[in-house]
């Protein structure tokens, strides 16, 4: 009778879901501010993903918080191939790319 119950539980437990664990990466990060008397800042990052929540962290000491319920509210987000860009109007942009950009061969 106990082994039976045992197993039962162990089954019951091991069909639960596993929980949802975090997309993370490695990412750069371009810092620019909306006020032109502060330099755009730029390097690697820590970026994570959970539910549609946005975190970057481990970028020159900032760490950034964009809850999914935000987006449209407090920020806007937009994505391409390359990057993903978070804008709080009249305070900065965030930009996260997969890959360091390269540099424009004539730019510079």
């Amino acid at each position: 009778m106990i082994r039976t119950t045992l197993t039962a539980v162990a089954l019951a437990i091991g069909s639960l879901p596993a929980p949802a664990l975090a997309d993370s990466t490695k990412a750069y990060c371009t810092l620019a501010w909306h006020d032109d008397s502060m330099r755009t800042i730029a390097g690697p990052c820590g970026f994570s993903q959970y539910q549609g929540n946005v975190y970057v962290d481990d970028f020159r000491y900032y760490k950034f918080a964009f809850p999914a319920a935000e987006d449209g509210k407090t920020y806007t987000r937009s994505s391409t191939a390359e990057m993903l860009s978070f804008r709080r109007e009249g305070h900065y942009t965030l930009n996260v790319f997969w890959e360091k950009p390269a540099r424009d061969p004539g730019g510079y």
